[in-house]
């Protein structure tokens, strides 16, 4: 049987790092097989100690001679986890076919390669099989030795090259096509917006992560992920050390799997180990409230003068309901620095980094890029109505009740189109938008306009229909900035956009490469 090999990648924690690597070396089939390990490097203004734990966790790699061979690779730069991820999976599997891959956080029994490649090997012709997860929930339930649970929990995982061919990085592409098909409520196994969240702020800039969009391109492609009833791996990485990870202990498996069996089941997803899981993150998010209430817990005293203060208030806040500086946001994502004013209604609706939403908006199924200006009074996404039936009157296509009642069954038409603001683009006063349009990156559009087309990156649109007058930049340096994509830097790169905003050659030079 052919080994897949192993990709590990580390970065800042020694003692997670060999942890790790001691207990993979342990594996029946260690000896027989190629470790590839990834170091990413420091980020820009690293400090000593960050510094000295790089330092350390490339000591600890070369300590021991961990599989039958060890290929090291040392990045100079950071390049973060999901990069990092997305990069030498790449890399590795398209060398090799097929790929086991774990990172510094993942402990694992000694007999998770067999698992691995035995998987691997069963499954290498099956295309609807596209995922093998070494990790598997706490339970006390009985499951089959194997089963099948479409979230490729990545955890100690593996896969084939034709699998990971099926990739897509552009969360933005994968949450229309996903909202296209229906098919968000799949992407939330776990129930809740629990996934469909991540990829939500993968958008909006306040994440950066890889296994969501991994998650989303095997939904997309039917694939199957296959698991071990037991788990054959520890997530050690609870312990408030990582990116993403807090300090948790419910994921902790007191033991794991030394054997599992690959043998021939049925292709379909398990009833019993949808209900564990769910019912796993169920608790978790009660757990989770608890502890937020434990927080606000107070003595009764205090809350009985409470209640005589706002009971004296209610009538004061009541002259000023109509008044208030309120905010609606329903199914809505905010990534880092937003600001939405007064009176503004949002409903399934992403914004990206660093953008603003003027008073009196109302803003329906829109995707907002970072570092957008929008001025008051915006209305987006306000639906559509046939003009080719009888009568236009949702009343007979719409079983959303709009008037209180409907004579149809079913929607039978789709009533909102997504739309889609760029980047940078700055919008005025007294917007309209239609539904379905698409304003690209750095575009201007003037107060009053009506919206009902797309319109190109960077061009000045204004009126009502609207019309194209202009463009902030000649076409060979629209092009460059598009390619630069300013808006993805990380905070302390943006400092150089300031510092050059009214040189833009100087700046495109400094990117040229």
């Amino acid at each position: 049987m052919k080994l897949a090999p192993i990709i590990l990648f580390t970065y800042n924690r020694p003692w997670h790092t060999q942890q790790v690597l001691e207990a993979l070396s342990q594996n029946e089939l260690a000896d027989q097989s190629t470790l590839y390990i990834y170091c990413d490097g420091p980020k820009e203004n690293a400090t000593p100690e960050n510094l000295a734990k790089i330092d350390e966790v490339r000591t600890i790699i070369r300590k021991k001679q961990w599989c039958k061979e060890v290929i090291i690779k040392e990045r100079d730069n950071n390049l973060g986890l999901a990069n990092s991820v997305i990069k030498g999976v790449t890399e590795v599997v398209e060398a090799h076919g097929r790929i086991i891959v774990l990172e510094d956080d993942i402990v694992t029994s000694t007999g998770f390669l067999n698992y691995m490649n035995n998987a691997l090997h069963f499954y290498d012709n099956n295309e609807k099989i596209m995922h093998i997860s070494g990790f598997m929930y706490p339970h006390k339930n009985i499951l089959p030795e194997t089963f099948f649970f479409n979230v490729p929990l990545c955890w100690g995982w593996a896969t084939w090259k034709e699998s990971w061919q099926e990739f897509n990085n552009d969360p933005l592409y994968l949450w229309q096509t996903l909202q296209e098909g229906d098919l968000l409520n799949q992407l939330d196994k776990f129930g809740g917006d629990y996934l469909s969240s991540q990829l939500a702020h993968n958008i909006s800039g306040k994440l950066d992560t890889w296994f969501i969009k991994w998650h989303a391109s095997v939904l997309l492609k039917k694939g199957f992920t296959l698991f071990p009833s037991v788990s054959l791996v520890d997530n050690i990485g609870f312990d408030n050390s990582g990116v993403h990870n807090g300090k948790l202990i419910q994921f902790k498996n007191e033991e794991l799997a030394s054997k599992i069996i690959i043998e021939e089941i049925d292709i379909i997803e398990n009833n019993e180990a949808k209900k564990i899981v769910t019912t796993f993150y169920k608790n978790l998010r009660n757990v989770s409230l608890k502890r937020k209430s434990t927080r606000f817990s107070v003595k009764k005293s205090v809350i009985y003068n409470l209640r005589k203060v706002l009971l004296k208030l209610i009538p004061e806040l009541k002259k000023q309901k109509n008044t208030s500086n309120i905010v609606s946001k329903k199914n809505s994502y905010l990534g880092f620095n937003c600001k939405v004013y007064a009176k503004s209604r949002l409903n399934n609706t992403i914004i990206g980094n660093y953008s603003y939403i003027a008073e009196n908006s109302t803003i329906n199924n829109t995707i907002i890029g970072k570092f957008c200006s929008i001025g008051p009074n915006l209305i987006c996404g306000w639906g559509i109505h046939p003009t080719k039936g009888i009568s236009t009157s949702p009343m007979f296509y719409s079983n959303l009740k709009q008037n209180g009642m409907s004579l149809s069954p079913e929607n039978k038409i789709k009533e909102h189109l997504p739309i889609i603001i760029g980047n940078d683009v700055f919008i005025g006063a007294n917007v309209t938008i239609l539904d379905g349009v698409t304003i690209g990156d750095g575009a201007v559009i003037g107060a009053g306009a009506v919206v009902s087309k797309n319109i190109p990156p960077y061009a000045i649109a204004v009126g009502c229909p609207i019309n194209i007058i202009n463009y902030r930049f000649e076409k060979e340096i629209i092009d460059k900035l598009i390619k630069i994509q300013w808006w993805d830097f990380n905070i302390d790169k943006l400092k150089i956009v300031e510092e050059y905003l009214f040189n833009i050659d100087d700046f495109i030079e400094l990117y040229r490469n």
